[in-house]
């Protein structure tokens, strides 16, 4: 009985791994798309226009705020020639300071791509206080991303788990 669960707990811990293995190669990871914001600083409710290259053609994607799972702000397909391009506003009341920006796709050698720029909320101006600049940056962490994967990949587990447990009686 103890060989059992040992094998059990086993096959749950490799499912885990595997399940967990392609969140952890997303973060930060732009491959070979290119994605730029402008503008990249503003108010809340600044409407921005982010656009890049290097994605699977006719492919959607989504751009969130703050993290993958966070808010969609647009969604969209690429062009035939693997190009993209979005505009939409930054939420109305986000706080003033930095708050990232991610591109969820796939890139033109078929590989998931999470890519991260930073906005800035700036309190607003009479002028409106836009910058019309573009704006690239790298970024290597993205906290948030695969998160949401660890609960669905321990039920996964524990399933096999009791399947395998239950074929073997």
């Amino acid at each position: 009985m103890k060989k059992k669960w040992l094998i059990t707990a086993l096959v749950a811990l490799v499912a885990v791994l595997v399940l967990a293995a392609p969140a952890t190669a997303l973060e930060g990871n732009c491959g070979t798309i290119s994605f730029t914001l402008a503008p990249n600083q503003g108010p809340g409710g600044t409407q921005v226009t982010a656009s890049g290259s290097g994605v699977m053609p006719d492919f959607p994607f989504g751009i969130y705020w703050e993290s993958i799972s966070g808010d969609l702000l647009v969604s969209g397909t690429s062009t035939t020639g693997g190009d993209y391009s979005a505009v939409f506003n930054i939420p109305a009341d986000a706080a003033t300071g930095a708050h990232d920006v991610v591109f969820f796709g796939t890139q033109d050698n078929e590989q998931p791509a999470a890519c991260t720029r930073v906005f800035t909320v700036t309190a607003a101006t009479a002028g409106g206080g836009v910058q019309p600049d573009a704006y690239t940056q790298s970024r290597t962490n993205m906290p948030e991303t695969g998160a949401f994967l660890l609960p669905a990949g321990l039920l996964a587990a524990a399933g096999a788990g009791l399947l395998l447990a239950r074929r073997r009686r």
